[in-house]
């Protein structure tokens, strides 16, 4: 998907309308640009307009990219040009660096107010700060506990103070209505870093709508011979006129019926989104809805009207949206290790291609992938990718079909059928004998004694056991022994005629 198809869902008015006009003549991402219109735009709105529940509409935004591929700086730059004629001056005149304790952000408001008591406006406390190095900042606020209350108080419009000693007595300088804007800049390796879970739990950043960022394209030199290429984008007329509508006297936005239903529906389906998502997650969107109203309220105002619209919210909650998105990123990718290391080409094209809605041209995704692989690398590890199709999309232009890259669903593959082994033949079942019933032991005969002479036992009687052979053996022994005794007696008395 090209950039104007990933932003095309959150354009909406005036503020849509110039993003679009400006992406000839920068490479910054368009969602990185309208982040920054959004932040810089809402910071001159606050205190002037409203939502309908009375807070403020202020928007704080934060972009994430990586030094020069991220293209944050061209991004803020494109906003600022988009914005000059409307609020050029006053950004000039209340713009501040990064704030790194909350005395000090309560110090700085409140000098703004006094300087305003005696302009034609009357008390003007608002202040905006860009802070291009937020890490540096983050290093510094954790030295300061007073900061992280003071931020969160500020973004609700709500009462600020810090106590101070002057002249050996005690202080307070107070802030009834702070107005305070906020953008800022980091890179992805090191939001895992600075910004502690425990702050996120304590809503610290959940009140910052981050965004992932990258370059657009890459302008050609030619493109500079003239000058810098943002010297070519015309600064939006309406936004100027809707600055002035805005400013003429303080407005309160109000929810058409339809936009109140489906402003419902939608708070309703980030309630059931946050049960689902671990702490670690959660902890950044639990405001998702309220940032829909916020944005939606700007985008109303950049129109001078004071109705918000079905469109409006759409269009708010596509920009909220892709914040979410971003911030499971970086999460994930925090997870995965805590300082930078290189992985695999075929993880890289995937996350490309779910951050541009799941289908790139080659020519995209070669430029998200900074240059560092050749063609013939990416088409050969979509080759081993099961999740990732090449199609070659018909123009109706002359020339070559770009290829377009596309996530498809994996479906599992059926797990094969277990082979039931054949079924054993089963020997017969023996049938248990029946115990027979116990008769009383009869007693034994005294074995007969054979004659002598007696015929031995033919071969065809063969004994049952081998006991009773044995027994059957003896006996025969046993008779021959005493036949041959009695033969030998009765010859001897035939040769002693005494013993007659």
């Amino acid at each position: 998907m090209d950039e104007k198809a990933r932003y095309e869902p959150m354009s909406h008015g005036p503020i849509g309308a110039a993003v679009k006009n400006a992406m000839p003549h920068t490479e910054a991402d368009p969602i990185g640009v309208h982040a920054a219109v959004l932040a810089l735009f809402s910071a001159a709105l606050n205190g002037k307009v409203m939502q309908p529940d009375g807070r403020p509409v202020v928007v704080w935004t934060a972009l994430a990219g990586r030094s020069m591929v991220g293209r944050k700086g061209f991004a803020l730059a494109t906003a600022e040009k988009l914005l000059w004629d409307s609020i050029g001056e006053w950004l000039a005149l209340r713009r501040e660096g990064g704030i790194s304790s909350g005395p000090s952000l309560v110090q700085t408001l409140y000098e703004r107010e006094q300087e305003s008591l005696t302009s034609e406006g009357g008390l003007d406390g608002r202040c905006v700060i860009v802070d291009e190095e937020w890490q540096s900042t983050l290093l510094m606020v954790k030295r300061c506990p007073k900061y992280s209350g003071v931020f969160r108080t500020s973004w609700d419009g709500k009462r600020i103070s810090n106590v101070t000693k002057k002249d050996g007595k005690k202080v307070e300088i107070t802030v009834q209505e702070p107005a305070l804007g906020f953008h800022a800049h980091i890179q992805p390796a090191l939001w895992a870093k600075f910004i502690s879970l425990t702050e996120a739990q304590g809503g610290s950043y959940n009140r910052i709508l981050p965004v992932m960022v990258e370059r657009s394209k890459r302008l050609r030199r030619r493109d500079y011979r003239t000058g810098n290429p943002l010297d070519a984008i015309k600064v939006s007329g309406s936004l100027k006129t809707a600055y002035e509508w805005a400013s003429k006297e303080r407005r309160r936005m109000v929810l058409g019926e339809t936009a109140a239903d489906r402003f419902d529906e939608i708070s309703a389906e980030y309630e059931d989104a946050l049960e689902e998502l671990p702490e670690d997650v959660a902890c950044f969107i639990e405001r998702s809805a309220e940032q829909v109203m916020r944005v939606a309220c700007v985008l109303t105002a950049a129109e001078r009207k004071l109705v918000v619209t079905v469109k409006a919210l759409e269009a708010a909650k596509a920009f909220v949206d892709f914040s979410i998105a971003s911030v499971k990123q970086l999460i994930s990718q925090s997870n995965v290790t805590k300082s930078r290391t290189i992985l695999p080409l075929d993880v890289k094209i995937r996350q490309k291609l779910e951050m541009y809605a799941g289908e790139m041209t080659q020519t995209q995704l070669y430029k998200a992938l900074s240059g560092r692989y050749s063609s013939a690398q990416i088409l050969s590890a979509v080759e081993d990718m099961a999740d990732v199709e090449v199609i070659q999309e018909r123009q109706r232009r002359p020339g070559a079909n770009p290829s377009v890259y596309r996530l498809v669903p994996v479906m599992p593959e059926p797990e094969p059928e277990p082979v039931k082994p054949a079924p054993k033949r089963r020997a017969p079942a023996k049938k248990a004998a029946v115990p027979a019933a116990r008769k009383p032991a009869a007693k034994k005969a005294a074995p007969a004694r054979k004659k002598v002479g007696s015929k031995p036992p033919t071969s065809s009687t063969r004994p049952t056991t081998r006991s009773s052979s044995s027994s059957n053996a003896s006996q025969v022994t046993a008779s021959a022994t005493r036949t041959m005794t009695r033969a030998s007696e009765a010859q001897s008395n035939l040769s002693n005629p005494s013993i007659f």
